[in-house]
């Protein structure tokens, strides 16, 4: 088997224990001891976040959230101060960790094992399966010649009680880390160390003793990787939360947490990039997620996942996620969620423990090189406008087709993640200001954002549903021509709109046949999208679009209507 070339992904998420292995901590609890004194949090007004700020508070709270938000904020120490940049050596950071330890906890966690079923498995490997796993009814293979005969039982005796361990066996035990926030039991870390679980323990040592406590989750995001969860006791002590907008490529961090069950154990490094995205680390199922990683060298293993990336000063930077390795082992190439974005989906999963979303309703892309020839644009940044959503905001703001967004509520766009992650990270309702160029002028506009539907989280594969091509397509005329490789157009005619329900007002050819493994059908080109402009050029008859195909060089840009939405397309010719 060829082995892929692209480096492994591997999740630092709990590491799997096999059934009936040593038991860890949390299957062994020590005696219960006496709690140590509490240590009064900081009563340092709260900075609301970069990405998100936090609603102000109610006079008299949310009667319906789990937690009042504004106790939750008075819990919460925060040291915003910049890091010193004296240029001097220090030898230990002894100090740091006695900062940070006391609020780093290991995390165990049980889930049922999923076994697959039998409809899932290709009929040629289900005998590799029975054999392993037993055939359905309780057989050991489609193979046996011999019956099964059940064991004999004498007359009048009981029948004998099936053992109780089965339940135990199939469990699936994990281990990770996590980093208390506030002194009454809140602990952030990552989804995949809590997701399904059935049971949560953790180990929270205190003056050297170790408890174990059972914790309840208050609240999960798949998308970001980010979790709540709570233990019952009071006197903890919780880590300083720094600022991750402040941190610099450079600066000195430290992981802490349980890499391969080793608890309390602390490694160091520096913050060797900012802004990773489009990793394709954090999704849940086809459901894109938002990444915007610190990257670091400080060692991270299978068990981190969950504990704190700290500063020099000990304050938390960062959550530790996820390593890029090809054997699963640290490579000197870990990843931690932001804290300011962390924190702002564990202020939404306070009330109701789900998280609301910002929406826009546009398809950008990236301004590359081609687009931005095709475009006319010679400066370098920005987002694309692709699509705009039929009765989105953006729609309602005025923005169009082809515009180049440089700047959304006051933050710079340098790329479209990084505008996907400003509109999701503000609140629906917000009004926010967008600065965009439009044909070579500068212009602003403001839209008001609405609540992310699911469904506009999907990122459905290339091309999405695409309609069969059909066959035998039959000779071409002057109302039908080869747009480009695998892509057949025809005129709008009377028949056509009725067919594919396009309105009177909509202009240019129709796409009525098109290769699923075409280029075109990989960018995204469907059946029955009707193209409008080429190259920016309007077209109304099939023959006058293939000329402007033709005259295109390698790539040629498309404006595509399709079921009342209005996009570009840029595929290669």
């Amino acid at each position: 088997m060829k082995t892929p070339s692209r480096i492994c992904t591997a999740f630092v998420c709990a590491s799997m224990l096999a059934a009936g292995g040593a038991p860890g901590l949390a299957q062994q609890p020590n005696p219960p001891l006496p709690l140590a004194p509490a240590e009064p949090p900081s009563k340092s007004q709260v900075t609301p976040p970069a990405l998100m700020p936090a609603p102000p508070p109610a006079k008299g709270g949310n009667p319906d959230a789990k937690v009042d938000s504004a106790d939750f904020h008075s819990k919460i120490a925060r040291d915003n101060s910049p890091l010193p940049n004296n240029g001097q050596l220090q030898m230990s950071y002894a100090t740091v960790v006695d900062k940070i330890l006391p609020s780093v906890v290991t995390i165990y966690s049980s889930a049922p094992i999923k076994t697959p079923q039998v409809d899932e498995i290709p009929p040629q490997l289900r005998p590799f399966f029975y054999r392993f796993f037993g055939a359905p009814g309780g057989g050991f293979g489609e193979d046996d010649e011999e019956e099964q005969v059940p064991n004999p039982r004498r007359r009048g005796q009981p029948r004998q009680p099936q053992p109780q361990e089965e339940e135990e066996e199939q469990q699936q035990k994990g281990v990770g880390s996590g980093v208390i926030i506030t002194h009454d039991g809140y602990i952030m870390t990552n989804n995949h160390v809590i997701a399904e679980a059935k049971k949560i323990e953790v180990a929270v040592d205190i003056e050297g003793n170790t408890r174990s406590f059972t914790a309840e989750v208050i609240g999960a995001d798949p998308l970001t990787d980010v979790a709540l969860i709570k233990i019952n006791a009071t006197g903890l002590k919780p880590a300083t939360l720094g600022d991750s907008a402040g941190i610099r490529v450079g600066d000195v961090v430290l992981a802490a947490g349980a890499p391969m069950e080793l608890s309390r154990s602390v490694t160091q490094g520096i913050v060797s990039a900012l802004g990773r995205s489009n990793e394709g680390i954090v999704n849940r199922g086809r459901l894109r997620g938002y990444e915007d990683f610190i990257q670091t060298d400080a060692s991270i293993n299978p068990g981190n996942s969950g504990g704190p990336l700290v500063d020099a000063m000990g304050r938390v930077i960062g959550i530790s996620t996820a390593i890029l390795s090809r054997t699963g082992m640290n490579a000197g190439i870990g990843f931690a969620i932001p804290i300011n974005m962390a924190m702002n989906i564990v202020e939404d999963l306070l009330d109701d423990g789900a998280v609301q979303r910002g929406f826009l309703g546009v398809s950008i892309q990236d301004l590359t090189p081609a687009l931005a020839e095709r475009l006319e644009f010679k400066e370098q940044g920005g987002a694309v406008v692709m699509m705009v959503g039929a009765g989105s905001p953006a729609e309602k703001a005025g923005i169009q087709l082809e515009d180049v967004i440089t700047s959304i509520n006051n933050q710079k766009v340098g790329n479209s993640s990084r505008l996907r992650l400003i509109v999701s990270g503000t609140r629906p309702g917000t009004a926010i200001p967008i600065e965009l160029m439009r044909n070579g002028k500068r212009m602003t506009v403001t839209a008001t954002l609405e609540t992310l539907p699911e469904e506009a989280l999907s990122e459905v594969g290339p091309g999405g549903s695409r309609g069969l091509p059909r066959k035998g397509g039959g000779q071409q005329n002057d109302s039908t021509s080869e747009l480009v490789t695998g892509v057949i157009v025809q005129n709008l005619s009377k028949a056509l709109r009725e067919r594919h329900d396009v309105p009177d007002k909509v202009t240019g050819v129709i796409v009525t046949t098109i290769n699923g493994d075409s280029r075109a059908a990989a960018m995204g080109l469907e059946e029955g999208d009707v193209i409008s402009h080429i190259n920016r050029k309007p077209v109304t008859t099939a023959a006058e679009a293939r000329t402007l195909a033709k005259e295109s060089g390698k790539n040629v840009l498309l404006r595509v209507w399709r079921k009342g939405d209005t996009m570009l397309l840029m595929i290669a010719n």
